[in-house]
């Protein structure tokens, strides 16, 4: 079976699972299922809550489904509840949240947002890109929460919010938020992670988002030689993920790797990989085979055949942990839908 069809089929049953991770009192998505016990857990994540919108959103998309429109009109018609007025833009209210509001609320409201069924929300899309972009300061970088809060989360929610950034110029046209995205580009790079300030434990999440961002950053670039800074960042980033040993160490023992790691190394180097392919580098054949790699781990650790049903389409954590996570099996979908796009061939065993 060719690897296309292979993860389209489990993509199919991503989407299954996503309808029975629907709380029937709610009718928005559950974060945790137990399959041992049948049971789900609920966690307060606003985060991965409005995330998992996105990504049901994306999956539907994918696969020219509409079975979720409810769950996803009922949970973007929650949070848009959420939205409170800030000087001349908007954010998500702490309150509503019960946590402090931030970037990253920002970014995947946005990201739901332009994703989500019509009519499109733009006003509400473009006074949330506003509120991200005066949260950057003079060197390039974002100030992470909209309180006197010291920033945590830098690692992820940068990237996560130069994605949003990026997706809304690419739909809206909105020159400022192109131009952020440039600047905190400048400064993540060279500033952050050309400085060391990436530990080892969270490169492939680091990687992740900024990859994903710059690939679009990549495919907007004013000139050839921003275009070249760009991709090699990409190639420094995920280079250094390959060298650590990552990929070597999921070939050689692919059940004991964490699922969440996996998906997300591979959507970055995804996107890695098609910028390569576009400027004819030669590292299109070495992520290639990594993504391989990782999509075998991948597919060992989804549950592809169960007697509870529910549990058919999502992800372990691990080879010993059949817990399922919704923003694992978000990032593992998206890893094959990149996939898929960039017309990875992986033989017949994938």
């Amino acid at each position: 079976m060719k690897t296309a069809e292979l993860l389209r089929q489990r993509l199919e049953l991503v989407y299954r699972w996503y309808r029975g991770m629907v709380n029937a009192e709610t009718g928005m998505l559950e974060y945790m299922y137990l399959p041992e016990t049948d049971t789900f857990v609920r966690e307060q994540s606003p985060i991965r809550d409005i995330a998992s919108v996105w990504d049901a959103e994306l999956v539907g998309a994918f696969l020219k489904r509409d079975d979720l429109r409810v769950t996803i009109d009922q949970s973007v018609a929650h949070y848009v509840g959420y939205l409170a007025k800030r000087d001349d833009d908007l954010i998500l209210d702490p309150h509503l949240l019960r946590e402090a509001s931030s970037i990253a609320h920002s970014a995947f409201m946005i990201l739901a947002l332009l994703h989500a069924p019509p009519p499109r929300r733009t006003s509400e899309i473009l006074a949330l890109a506003d509120g991200i972009t005066r949260q950057q300061r003079a060197d390039g970088s974002y100030k992470v929460y909209f309180h006197d809060l010291p920033d945590s989360g830098e690692e992820l929610y940068a990237g996560e919010a130069m994605l949003a950034l990026l997706e809304t110029f690419r739909e809206l046209h909105d020159p400022k938020c192109l131009e952020s995205a440039e600047r905190a580009f400048a400064y993540y790079d060279a500033e952050y992670f050309r400085r060391g300030l990436v530990a080892d434990d969270v490169l492939v999440f680091f990687a992740n988002w900024q990859s994903q961002a710059c690939r679009l950053l990549f495919e907007h670039a004013r000139t050839p030689a921003s275009a070249r800074e760009i991709a090699d960042y990409l190639y420094r980033m995920q280079d250094r993920i390959i060298e650590s040993g990552f990929f070597d160490a999921v070939e050689r023992r692919p059940g004991q790797q964490a699922s969440v790691a996996v998906a997300c190394a591979l959507e970055g180097l995804n996107d890695a990989y098609r910028v390569a392919r576009t400027a004819h580098d030669a590292r299109v054949e070495p992520y290639r085979r990594r993504i391989c790699t990782g999509l075998t781990c991948l597919l060992a650790l989804q549950c592809s055949r169960s007697a509870t049903n529910r549990a058919c389409g999502g992800f372990g954590m691990a080879s010993g942990d059949a817990t399922q996570r919704i923003d694992v099996t978000g990032h593992a979908a998206s890893a094959f839908m990149k996939s898929i796009e960039n017309d990875i061939a992986c033989g017949r065993s994938a």
